[in-house]
């Protein structure tokens, strides 16, 4: 349990630098960057047949441990989405909708295309 009452003479006072105590700004950006980097230097290393050794691994574990396999992408998920629905057809009142029903349907029945005209190869005019 943390002691509630610290002495004064050990207190981080307002305005003095103490580079001793905690995490210096940015400390961890820093480490995660150079982490992912190297994490990319050996996934991207070459192995003999010219592909990469980050990719056999990953297929290695497909092909003998799919539960692990299955965990890495679950790890690589972000842990909740937003999703906004937001459609405008979502607005609309039951006649709208009908009205646009109506109005496709009579587009997919609209006039049969009429066949384009036969010319004979030797009847076209070039200008």
């Amino acid at each position: 349990m943390a002691n509630k009452n610290p002495s004064p003479s050990t207190r981080f006072g307002a305005g003095q630098a103490n580079a001793s105590r905690g995490r210096q700004k940015a400390a961890r950006d820093k480490i995660s960057a150079a982490f992912l980097e190297a994490l990319n230097d050996t996934f991207h290393e070459p192995n003999a047949e010219g592909g990469s050794k980050g990719l056999d691994a990953l297929k290695k574990v497909r092909d003998e441990d799919p539960a692990t396999y299955a965990r890495i992408f679950a790890a690589l998920m972000p842990k909740q989405l937003e999703i906004e629905d937001n459609r405008p057809e979502d607005n609309l009142t039951d006649e709208e909708v009908e009205l646009l029903y109506q109005d496709q349907l009579a587009k997919l029945r609209g006039p049969a295309a009429e066949p384009a005209p036969i010319v004979a190869p030797g009847s076209q005019r070039v200008n």
